[in-house]
């Protein structure tokens, strides 16, 4: 399993790759990376947000900042990405989480995560860019990083050799 996250707080992953189930699955071969936003940014000043096109308050993930941080991560056009691998938006109108979407997305071989902030994204990336819109719950949290923790979480610790004990993930209460 490979994730990548996408997002402005690479720094936030540091400690969450630190905890043992994480650090289990990436020393057996699994892979959690995270791309800094801004770093990839075509804008002068890290800029990476603007206001809703069409209108409304508060601000959103730039388009074409998702468009050259996925482009120069993974060096292809991102609309044809999600026909290579998940790419999953982190919003709070999204499909909810579950452990059947979990267990359905531990079976995919790479994950790529949006984690929005501000407002959430620039509709164009949710229609164009993401295979999929997943939410942890209805409700808002400032930026999609604790969601992409989470949603991290749950499937990683289903991976072969996460928990200390093989039958651990099967006795939980709501594994199938």
């Amino acid at each position: 399993m490979n994730i990548d996250v996408f997002t402005l707080f690479p720094e936030w992953f540091e400690w969450f790759g630190s905890q043992r189930h994480v650090a289990n699955v990436v020393e057996a071969g699994s892979r959690l990376r995270c791309v800094d936003l801004r770093a990839r940014t075509p804008l002068s000043g890290g800029q990476v947000d603007d206001t809703p096109f069409g209108g409304g308050a508060g601000m959103v993930l730039r388009v074409d900042v998702l468009d050259s941080a996925l482009r120069g991560h993974y060096g292809v056009d991102p609309v044809d990405l999600r026909e290579r691998r998940r790419v999953i938006a982190l919003a709070p109108t999204g499909r909810l989480l579950d452990d059947g979407l979990v267990d359905e997305l531990a079976a995919e071989p790479e994950l790529t995560l949006l984690c929005g902030r501000y407002e959430g994204f620039d509709e164009r990336i949710l229609e164009h860019f993401a295979s999929d819109v997943v939410s942890i719950g209805r409700y808002v949290l400032s930026g999609g990083e604790l969601a992409a923790m989470v949603l991290c979480d749950a499937v990683l610790r289903k991976l072969p050799g996460a928990l200390g004990h093989a039958d651990s993930a099967a006795e939980e209460a709501f594994s199938s």
